[in-house]
């Protein structure tokens, strides 16, 4: 299994998953199908977003959330993400987090 974990910054999900798939056609390789072990996580500004939703905070993906001085408070959080992912998201969670939980779901099943 590979994961791929790259912000998108400014850009959209879309717009970093075609950067994605452009650099493997520059470089004449096949882009990612459905059936590999491949999952791409693209929060939309960055990583920070996703943990401060997971902490409970109302979250927009425009804005720029701080930086963790200590990244090790943000374990529980995440280890609890798969089982958010599972159960189903809040309706209010970011759209690139939701994308990312189906990411998830659609990868799990291949690791069997």
């Amino acid at each position: 299994m590979l994961v791929v974990l790259i912000d998108a910054d400014k850009k959209t999900v879309e717009e970093r998953l075609k950067k994605l798939d452009d650099a493997l056609i520059e470089d004449l390789q096949q882009i990612r199908q459905a059936k590999e072990a491949i999952a791409i996580f693209i929060p939309k500004r960055n990583i920070e977003t996703w943990i401060h939703y997971l902490q409970g905070e109302t979250v927009d993906e425009e804005t720029e959330y701080s930086k963790f001085n200590n990244e090790s408070v943000c374990k529980p959080y995440v280890e609890n993400l798969v089982n958010q992912c599972y159960h189903g998201l809040d309706e209010n969670a970011p759209p690139s987090l939701q994308a990312a939980c189906e990411e998830l779901q659609r990868i799990l099943p291949l690791l069997e």
